[in-house]
């Protein structure tokens, strides 16, 4: 059994701080910065992983959730 835990990891480039891989891909990397370059590739091994964990197992589904009423008290106001 393989366990990936949850890892938060946040990384920006130092030249380019408002460079966002997922919301800007990868044309909006200027003069072929290497971080910038380094962040994509990082970002899609990470959307390319997801996708492969997904497809060998997908997520549980949630199971529905059960109201218990117990009416076994007797009503004050009867």
């Amino acid at each position: 059994m393989l366990k990936i835990g949850s890892v938060r990891w946040r990384g920006k480039c130092s030249r380019h701080p408002m460079f966002d891989p997922y919301t800007d891909g990868r044309g909006a990397v200027k003069a072929g910065c290497q971080r910038c370059e380094a962040l994509i590739d990082i970002h899609e091994c990470h959307e390319k992983m997801l996708k492969l964990m997904r497809s060998f197992a997908p997520p549980p589904s949630k199971k529905p959730v059960t109201t218990f009423f117990d009416d076994r008290q007797e009503t004050l106001f009867d």
